[in-house]
């Protein structure tokens, strides 16, 4: 007797998970573009996953989609992704810059209306598209484990060329940035 019990109470438990699963977020996006002799990063990711991450930049709550940020709200943003990202040439780290940041309001038809932090970086140095370029990136997947980050590379005309996926565990082996190489982890 007490051993149907305790199997229906693992049954109800069981069947009690699916309610209170919630889809995830998407995860981050990086898509690269070469201008010139430079490199143009934006990264996007979902506020919500972003202030779990870094509490201390939850004051970006408060920024309406589409308006200004407080200088010392930059600063922060680009000091927590500066510890998060890194471009390598031949082992060399490249110059970063972050050049702009914003919320933007998006809709998901499974999870609704949410805010995106999406952020534009410049990259100096001698780049170019060959593997010698690897992309280190953890930025939320360090305190997000389920977090995923999707590498893209745009091309001239417009087209986007999937380079790689990955999450928390593959994020410390970098990607190399060659669009000719596409895969995922």
């Amino acid at each position: 007797m007490i051993w149907r019990s305790g199997l229906l109470a693992l049954v109800v438990f069981i069947g009690s998970i699916g309610a209170v699963l919630a889809h995830a977020l998407p995860g981050s996006v990086l898509l690269l573009r070469q201008q010139g002799s430079a490199l143009q990063l934006t990264i996007q990711f979902p506020l919500d996953d972003l202030i779990v991450a870094a509490p201390e930049l939850s004051a970006l709550e408060a920024v309406a989609a589409g308006q200004p940020w407080p200088q010392e709200l930059i600063t922060a943003l680009a000091r927590y992704l500066e510890r998060h990202l890194l471009v390598t040439e031949e082992d060399a780290p490249l110059d970063l810059t972050m050049t702009d940041a914003r919320i933007q309001s998006t809709y998901h038809g499974h999870l609704g209306q949410f805010s995106l932090v999406v952020s534009q970086w410049h990259v100096t140095g001698s780049v170019d598209r060959s593997p010698r370029l690897v992309l280190t990136y953890d930025a939320v997947m360090h305190e997000v484990r389920n977090h995923r980050a999707a590498v893209l590379w745009g091309e001239q005309n417009g087209e986007l060329r999937p380079i790689s996926e990955f999450g928390y565990l593959g994020a410390a082996d970098g990607v190399p940035l060659n669009p000719t190489a596409a895969g995922s982890e």
